[in-house]
């Protein structure tokens, strides 16, 4: 399964930590872990590229499948519409594939990076 915890302060998505594999089909041939991973991947272009977004960090942990992106020092004016978009993204993977992707929304202050 794969997990995606995604920070909310004061109702705004800050931060997202995504881990673990879908178990959809084996490694390599997993197309929900490939689309999750996609999304979280062009997040993190975005930010770097596409924003250029001061604020912004990120870790890839690729040995424990797991990613952290936090942008809650990075201007909301150049971050929502592409968390918007990606987080409504993963969201509807994790909808139509609920047995191998979920999304949790937690407070910031709970959020484990």
């Amino acid at each position: 399964m794969t997990e995606i915890s995604v920070a909310l302060d004061g109702g705004r998505p800050v931060s997202l930590v995504a881990e673990g594999h879908s178990g959809f089909a084996d490694r390599g041939e997993d197309i929900v872990c490939a689309g999750v991973s996609a999304l979280v991947q062009a997040l993190l272009y975005g930010f770097e590229t596409v924003a250029r977004s001061p604020g912004f960090s990120f870790s890839i942990d690729e040995e424990n499948a797991r990613m952290v992106l936090d942008w809650r020092r990075s201007p909301p004016e150049k971050t929502a519409l592409l968390v918007e978009t990606i987080v409504g993204s993963l969201k509807e993977i994790a909808r139509v594939y609920p047995e191998h992707v979920r999304i949790l929304e937690v407070h910031v202050d709970d959020m484990e990076f």
